[in-house]
């Protein structure tokens, strides 16, 4: 369909944190600088989409109106997106998907978590189980606009809490699912608090409707 291929669908990303490195498209792997030089707790990205136009509308809706039409489609975009991942090697099979959490303030306020709806469509397109009771979070978000990478991650810690008995010792790996990923910061703060609580090695991985591109990040459709 000529409308979902003028999507703007991620390309081109580094393999870790999925931020555009530029260049033609290509099927190799590559790695930022940034996380070669300081590697996130979180191995692999996979994200459907650049937060562009008109991914970035259909989110709001989703998120602020409402418009689970717009969830369903996201959904159904990222699902194939991680299928195809899973398929070409780029991300491995998790035995476990767990959704970001909301504050609960936030839940009371929107009435839903978008990255739980997201994450329940995508448990059950690709067959993986799916748990939503695992971590909670505990602090409120700080807006991070104009500060450091560094001072964005300091704030987010202690940002999430884990219920231990809800861990089970088999799980070795685990994918963390959101709607959009901004600066990286809230991925690793959950994932520093699950590393953290787990008894046992534990492989993450990001998966994401879209990423934020840095203002920089020139991008040709």
């Amino acid at each position: 369909m000529p409308c979902l291929t003028d999507l703007p669908w991620s390309k081109n990303g580094c393999s870790q944190c999925a931020e555009f490195l530029g260049g033609p498209k290509t099927d190799i792997q590559l790695v930022c600088l940034n996380c070669l030089t300081k590697p996130p707790l979180y191995q692999t990205t996979v994200c459907a989409f650049d937060y562009l136009v008109p991914i970035n509308g259909l989110i709001n809706q989703f998120k602020h109106q409402h418009n689970l039409a717009a969830g369903r489609l996201l959904t159904a975009c990222l699902s194939q997106t991680i299928a195809q991942a899973l398929y070409q090697g780029r991300a491995l099979m998790p035995q476990l998907i767990i959704p970001v959490p909301l504050h609960s303030q936030r839940l009371r306020q929107r009435g839903f978590n978008q990255a739980q709806i997201i994450a329940t469509g995508v448990s059950r397109c690709l067959k993986i189980s799916l748990m939503t009771e695992l971590s909670e979070r505990v602090g409120q978000h700080i807006p991070q606009q104009g500060q450091s990478r560094q001072k964005r991650l300091t704030q987010m810690t202690d940002l999430f809490q884990i219920r231990r008995h809800n861990i089970d010792p088999t799980i070795q790996s685990i994918a963390i699912i959101d709607d959009v990923m901004t600066t990286g910061a809230t991925a690793q703060a959950l994932s520093r608090s699950l590393i953290d609580a787990w008894d046992g090695p534990l492989d993450i991985q990001i998966w994401c409707v879209a990423r934020a591109q840095p203002p920089n990040a020139l991008i040709d459709w």
